[in-house]
């Protein structure tokens, strides 16, 4: 007939329980920062992970970056600024819906591509000077309450902002030599329109936007032949003339 195990054999028992419990139990996440980020490695961007909302980022980096940990990042209240940087080959986040701030991406080398899937506002928007970049997608943007301005991409061929309803201040896409498709079916309103200096694009683009638009934007003339901004004629000044003297 066994023993029932003594009070210590017990005890060593008890504690070989506990300490399994607290070898199993997942390290606290540290809280997510309320200033301003500044993301120059990978270390930066988990630190980020499972955050829902940042005040400012600035990406400024010189190796590549996986962004997936950024997945939940819903909202950001100041800027979103890329840049300069290279090997950062994609620009993907999505989970953002609200930059209250300004997109601003520029100066990235290796940068091809920028999908923000579900983006659905923005105080501005700036893509320029990405020398590599071909893919621009803001599907889902519904307004940008300033200006919104691509420019100087040499490689982009598609421009996708199909949801776009409004833009309060100007809508510039200028000097991307390689620009064929630029989706903005949805637009309603801009508080003015520059688009020049695309020779890829079809000619009559412009005229049908603003056929579209109404009075609501004038956009510069445009050479058919070469995509470019006409600059305006200036009618001849007359000299005053003299009254005779009596």
């Amino acid at each position: 007939m066994s023993r029932p195990p003594s009070s210590a054999a017990g005890a060593v028992a008890m504690l070989g329980i506990l300490a399994a419990c607290a070898g199993s139990a997942k390290p606290a996440r540290r809280p997510c920062p309320t200033a301003a980020i500044v993301i120059a490695g990978q270390d930066d961007v988990d630190a980020l992970a499972g955050c829902t909302a940042a005040h400012a980022i600035t990406i400024r980096t010189g190796v590549a970056l996986d962004l997936v940990p950024l997945a939940s990042l819903a909202t950001i209240t100041g800027d979103l600024r890329v840049g300069p940087s290279v090997a950062l080959d994609e620009l993907r986040l999505p989970g953002l819906r609200s930059v209250g701030g300004t997109i601003d991406v520029a100066s990235n080398g290796d940068l091809h591509g920028v999908f923000f899937a579900n983006l659905e506002r923005a105080g501005q928007v700036a893509i320029e000077g990405n020398v590599a970049l071909t893919t621009i997608s803001l599907r889902r943007l519904r307004a940008v309450s300033g200006s919104l301005v691509v420019s100087r991409s040499g490689d982009l061929e598609l421009l996708e902002l199909s949801g776009l309803v409004s833009v309060g201040g100007e809508l510039a896409v200028t000097d991307n030599a390689r620009l064929t498709l630029l989706e903005l079916a949805g637009l309603q309103h801009v508080g003015s329109l520059r688009i020049a200096n695309n020779p890829e694009l079809p000619p009559d683009f412009v005229d049908g936007l603003v056929d579209r638009l109404g009075a609501r934007a004038t956009p510069p003339a445009v050479d058919p032949a070469t995509g470019s901004a006409v600059p305006p004629t200036t009618p001849p000044t007359t000299p005053p003339t003299t009254p005779p003297t009596p």
